[in-house]
């Protein structure tokens, strides 16, 4: 079984190549990712839970599928990174949606 791996914020920006696409309609997988998912601790990440794959983007090169999973925290998602040349995991990172677009608490505001 392949070993669980943080990507950093570097190493997960560098899995990028514009335009990205959004294949999640016809996407072939070129490898089950679920047995990399069950095996991430989800107490470690501090995700309560894991829900359904909503989208897959994959990078101008061809290279990449970024597999974007919904979780149990508020506007957070599980991406999972597919080498699919190598056909592999590259690895996973977390996407708080609040921290990325300067959101922090903006949701929580009454309206004017």
């Amino acid at each position: 079984m392949q070993t669980s791996r943080l990507l950093s914020a570097e190493e997960f920006e560098a899995c990028f190549a514009q335009p990205m696409r959004n294949v999640t309609e016809n996407a072939e997988p070129v490898l089950d990712i679920w047995p990399y998912v069950d095996s991430l601790d989800l107490n470690a990440l501090g995700l309560p839970s894991l829900n359904d794959v909503h989208y897959v983007y994959r990078d101008a090169h061809e290279r990449f599928d970024q597999v974007l999973i919904s979780t149990g925290r508020f506007n957070t998602l599980l991406i999972i990174v597919v080498d699919r040349h190598l056909r592999t995991v590259l690895g996973h990172h977390l996407l708080d949606l609040n921290e990325a677009y300067g959101r922090h608490g903006d949701h929580l505001k009454p309206v004017p």
